[in-house]
């Protein structure tokens, strides 16, 4: 049967071939003109107009809106028109739109007959094909134009689909005043999508595009209704909807006011409508989220104004997708109109890091086996050439377990952490990481960089902390494997995934899971804000690893956090660079980022790597590789690493006299009559500090009389240290200061006296620091105690010019 159809097609396109060929040549010619000027009479592009520039969540919920440049409300084209319009919408104007070609003869017939029986034109005829032709190329209303329409529309039938049709209508179709399409009017009458408008809402819309200016919300409401309820009324008895729709969508009351678009992502909206304005960016927020998010913002900003800092900015991160779930780029403006530099994006801009990067530079280091998590490092005043860091505090701890150094946050033992890892090596390390806000050489940075002395934008720093999460938390589900993808920054773009899964391998391409986890635990154990405090007693709290950091001169507060599931990073400062007091990271920052987590459903924590740890023997008081001499060794995990920080330094044989009060050496003292004993012994500025805050440190015996220990000497300079050029201070005469030289000695009594090129300047007892003239050149600093001991140093001075 189909062979017989498709012989009798195929027998019939021959005769017409022989027909044409019979004819004479001019009639071919014209018929050769004809269908090339059909052909070309569709315009291209169809519609040639602007489009606003539009922001969806994920789910297609509308968060803000850019309106076109010709100042109308008419977003882009969908991919689709919803069943429910398209049923009212064939229902009022074509109901044969499935089966005519673009024009409906009988229409056209019935609109003539009804415009010469009434003397005017009250019926065009127009299919909503031909409706579509002149929405795209409006002209004056005649019979030429009408027959161009005509044709168009039949070109038009050949070039789309009947949906294509129909969503290009549904786009362009007027809605009144400046507002144009279905979804544009969708918001702006009824503050939803049309996928979800009602029979009603939809109704209306179907009838506003007949008589735009005549009938809209606002003003001949009664018309619009009457218009509304004869098409329900069309619907019901075609039996599209049943009577109880019917009755419940008569019922609905005409909306009475535009509604104002949504303005939920003010800064994500200015960054589509610079990089491609016009179009439909569908983002990977979710508008529930987003809304509580700015609340909860804005709540801490009215607090924070009172102080008069006016910006704060945070984003929220699943961490498994990477998908940005909340991007608050800044508070909303003062309802007095001041301008505070609400609409800047603080998530894009770069300000200064503070200390948010020492979680890194702890995780750098027990990448590389430099440090062990409990490993004491030295926190004593510390001098370079031209940086002297200072712990906030203001006070030293001597020496501090490295995990406590980074819960504390503490200054001078980063710097110094820092400096062992390399300045230019971090700075490689970060840019690694997908920091793009460090673009000058190490040396500009200096040794300041951990503390603040670069800019870094939330937006890189939430995606490499939301990185880790993902390292540690796919590691062990992974068969202790990494995957290259997991060092991403974050996706704000709905479409954007991860490549998760495709590049495995048993190599980090960055930091090991076991460093990573040791990072996290750490950053459990930082105090949080005093609404916090208790939170570990109560069950349904969360565990959380954070850090803050506050930049110099009180410009900027940050607080970051990370779970398993998600990253929350927040901003608060003045986008002025102003400074305020209190603006630091506990107090301003990390109270808006708690609040955030708990927008948030429970979260779990990491599970530990145990396959990227070794089991070692550690020092119990150094944290150090136990060596030969350690009281007491502990075995703990530790990072996997090829290398490992030198064994413990800190323990020595110490040889007593028979009563074990006093050090002795076999020059002052018989061998055989000697106590040995193994002891815990920091240098002496170290121990300085680190005896106050630990009263269980037991100082070293004195030495018995007429006896010198050179092994362990009892002084060390502060300052200045080795081989560092010192500037000679000036007064306001500009006159030449005295140098300030210190010293500490694990012996507060005793006496120490002191030299310059061999010349004596005095004596001190406790605080040993002594002031001296020096002028330009190398000078030699002796310093000698009462016992004999002896130290020295040479020091270069220079003018300050």
């Amino acid at each position: 049967m189909r062979q017989s159809w498709l012989f009798s097609v195929v027998h019939k396109l021959l005769h017409l071939f022989n027909w044409l060929l019979s004819t004479p040549a001019y009639i071919r010619y014209a018929l050769v003109l004809l269908l090339t000027a059909f052909y070309f009479c569709l315009p291209s592009p169809l519609f040639d107009v602007p489009y606003s520039t539009v922001v969806t969540d994920r789910d297609n919920h509308l968060l803000g809106a850019h309106i076109a440049d010709d100042g109308q409300w008419r977003f882009p084209v969908a991919d689709s028109v919803p069943k429910r319009y398209i049923q009212c919408l064939l229902a009022f104007e074509d109901e044969s739109f499935y089966v005519h070609p673009g024009v409906n003869p009988l229409a056209m017939l019935r609109a003539a007959y009804q415009n010469i029986r009434s003397g005017k034109i009250i019926s065009g005829g127009s299919t909503i094909t031909m409706q579509t032709i002149r929405l795209a190329r409006p002209a004056k209303r005649n019979l030429w134009n009408k027959v161009i329409e005509m044709v168009r529309a039949i070109r038009l039938e050949l070039h789309l689909s009947k949906s294509e049709i129909l969503t290009l209508y549904a786009a362009h179709a007027p809605y009144g005043a400046n507002v144009v399409g279905l979804e544009a009017a969708s918001w702006r009458y009824f503050a939803c999508p049309a996928s979800e408008l009602s029979w009603a809402e939809s109704a209306t819309l179907a009838v506003l595009p007949n008589a735009p200016g005549l009938v809209h919300p606002g003003r001949n409401r009664n018309t619009l209704k009457t218009k509304r309820d004869r098409l329900l009324n069309r619907l019901l008895e075609k039996k599209v909807i049943d009577t109880l729709d019917y009755q419940l969508s008569i019922d609905e009351p005409i909306v009475e006011h535009p509604a104002t678009l949504p303005r939920l992502a003010p800064h994500v909206l200015a960054s589509t409508l610079k990089k491609t304005p016009g179009t439909i960016f569908q983002s990977s927020l979710t508008e529930k989220t987003q809304q509580q998010a700015i609340a909860v913002v804005e709540r801490h900003a009215r607090t924070l104004r009172l102080n008069q800092v006016h910006n704060a900015a945070a984003i929220i991160i699943d961490n498994q997708t990477a998908k940005v779930l909340a991007y608050v780029g800044n508070t909303l403006p003062d309802k007095n109109n001041a301008d505070h530099g609400n609409q800047v994006d603080v998530i894009q801009s770069s300000r200064s890091s503070g200390s948010i990067l020492k979680p890194l530079l702890y995780a750098a280091s027990l990448n590389d086996g430099l440090i062990w998590p409990r490993q004491l490092i030295k926190d004593v005043p510390t001098y370079y050439s031209d940086f002297s860091p200072q712990n906030y505090n203001r006070s030293y701890d001597g020496a501090v377990r490295a995990d406590e150094a980074l819960a504390r946050s503490l200054n001078i033992p980063f710097v110094l952490m820092q400096d062992n890892f390399g300045t230019e090596r971090f700075l490689q390390f970060l840019r690694k990481t997908g920091f793009t806000s460090f673009p000058k050489p190490a040396n500009h940075y200096g040794l300041s960089l951990i503390l603040g002395g670069g800019e870094t934008k939330l937006w890189e720093l939430a995606g490499v902390y939301s990185s880790i999460a993902r390292i540690v938390q796919g590691y062990v589900p992974r068969q202790s494997r990494y995957d290259a993808a997991d060092l991403s920054m974050p996706l704000l773009n709905k479409h954007d995934t991860l490549t998760i899964g495709k590049n495995l391998s048993t190599v980090p391409t960055w930091l090991t899971a076991g460093a990573l986890w040791f990072t996290l635990d750490a950053m459990t154990r930082l105090n949080r804000p005093e609404e916090e405090s208790g939170w570990e007693a109560f069950a349904s709290s969360q565990k959380i690893a954070w850090k803050t950091g506050t930049s110099f001169g009180f410009r900027d507060a940050w607080a970051i956090g990370v779970t398993p599931e998600y990253t929350v990073a927040v901003w608060v400062g003045n986008a002025d660079g102003e400074g305020r007091p209190g603006i630091t990271g506990g107090s301003a920052a990390a109270p808006i980022m708690f609040d955030l987590f708990r927008l948030l459903p429970s979260t779990s924590w990491f599970q530990t790597p145990l396959d990227d740890l070794n089991e070692v023997a550690v020092c119990r008081h150094s944290g150090m590789p136990a060596g030969p001499n350690c009281e007491v060794a502990d075995t703990m995990l530790v990072p996997h690493c090829e290398t490992r920080p030198k064994p413990c330094p800190y323990h020595h044989l110490v040889h007593l006299d028979q009563s074990g009060r006093y050090r002795v050496t076999s020059d002052c003292y018989s061998p055989s009559h000697m106590l040995t004993r193994k002891w815990f012994v920091l240098p002496p500025l170290t121990e300085w500090y680190f005896r106050h805050k630990s009263p269980l440190y037991n100082t070293l015996p004195p030495m018995l009389n007429g006896c010198i220990d050179e092994t362990l000497s009892p002084m060390e300079f502060i300052y200045p240290t080795q081989n560092v050029a010192v500037y000679i201070p000036k007064n306001i005469q500009g006159d030449n200061e005295q140098v300030v030289v210190k010293i500490a000695h694990r012996n507060p009594t005793s006496k120490v006296y002191w030299y310059a090129n061999n010349i004596y300047l005095g004596e001190t007892s406790q605080y040993h620091q002594m002031g001296m003239q020096l002028t330009t050149g190398t000078h030699t600093i002796t310093c000698t105690d009462e016992a004999g001991n002896r130290i020295m140093r040479r020091i270069k001075c220079l003018n300050k010019e």
